[in-house]
């Protein structure tokens, strides 16, 4: 998540030499078991396929697919430097990593540091698929989209910083229960910071939360914010200082559950596609009288598809 709104050229260059982006921690939460946050992941970035750290939290959404911030690559590295770890409470002690294959940031994410980043999300389709169990599951995606989750208590997770000035880095995952505010007052808490409007393009597509001294903060970024077991949001950006004197702001999954389908359905029919060429080809250097047989059959099969 966003912990400083940077308004000069020069900072965010900076930037560039320490973070991949500035995200965010949970402060004063609790200690959470993965079992009962199975979708909860750490995106992580490393230098030509090595030396790989966390940078942000994520959310599995499907056995190949999980969501997450586009800020959390606002320094376009490529996918074989990124991996998602699944499956422990402990970063130390995680063993499942499952490298990423391609991502796919929204085509109309801008980071406009001044009023937080818009269309602030990113799909991460992993290389191969992950095994469900106890500590790895998907979550359910929100699909209303009309519904006002305003002073419903949410969940948070995260291993961002938990000291308000984002110094001490967890090992164990943490959790927050926090309720969401209304958009005005999300709005208006920041424009009497920064003298600006917070939402100037899409007001309808942020959820923001707030508790007094309860925060989530650097390397919290892209991690699920859940309302009523669904995934309401995903963690965009927040305050200077955290210590909840500004609300957290997440990017709501309902208004973009089209461009994520989209997504998801255009790769795995691509995969489809692939499939049955691939043994429409085998079946025509067959030569034993199978091909013509096979060809029909991946013919009949696309027919039914459309």
């Amino acid at each position: 998540m966003y912990r400083v709104i940077i308004v000069s050229v020069f900072v965010v260059f900076c930037m560039a030499t320490v973070s991949t982006a500035a995200s965010v921690k949970i402060v004063n939460g609790d200690d959470a078991d993965i079992e009962d946050h199975p979708w909860m992941v750490s995106f992580q970035i490393g230098t030509g396929g090595v030396n790989y750290t966390h940078e942000c939290g994520g959310a599995i959404i499907d056995k190949s697919w999980v969501l997450t911030a586009a800020h959390c690559n606002l320094f376009e590295y490529e996918a074989k430097d990124m991996r998602i770890a699944a499956g422990s409470s402990f970063l130390s002690q995680i063993t499942e990593f499952i490298a990423v294959k391609k991502f796919h940031v929204h085509d109309k994410f801008k980071p406009t540091w001044g009023t937080g980043p818009q269309n602030d999300l990113m799909l991460l389709h992993l290389q191969k698929p992950l095994k469900f169990g106890s500590t790895i599951n998907k979550i359910d995606l929100d699909i209303n989209v009309g519904h006002n989750y305003t002073g419903e208590v949410c969940t948070i997770t995260g291993w961002g910083k938990t000291d308000a000035k984002g110094r001490n880095s967890p090992d164990r995952l943490q959790v927050l229960y926090m309720p969401a505010v209304t958009n005005a007052y999300c709005n208006n808490s920041y424009f009497l910071v920064q003298k600006r409007p917070l939402f100037p393009e899409a007001y309808s597509n942020f959820i923001c939360l707030q508790d007094k001294d309860k925060d989530s903060c650097q390397g919290d970024s892209g991690g699920p914010v859940v309302c009523s077991n669904k995934l309401v949001g995903a963690l965009s950006f927040g305050g200077n200082i955290c210590n909840g004197s500004l609300p957290s702001v997440h990017t709501k999954i309902s208004p973009y559950l089209d461009w994520i389908k989209d997504k998801m359905n255009t790769k795995n029919n691509k995969n489809q596609k692939d499939k049955k060429k691939k043994k429409n080809d085998k079946g025509k250097s067959d030569g034993k009288g199978k091909s013509e047989g096979k060809g029909k059959s991946g013919e009949k099969g696309k027919g039914k598809k459309n």
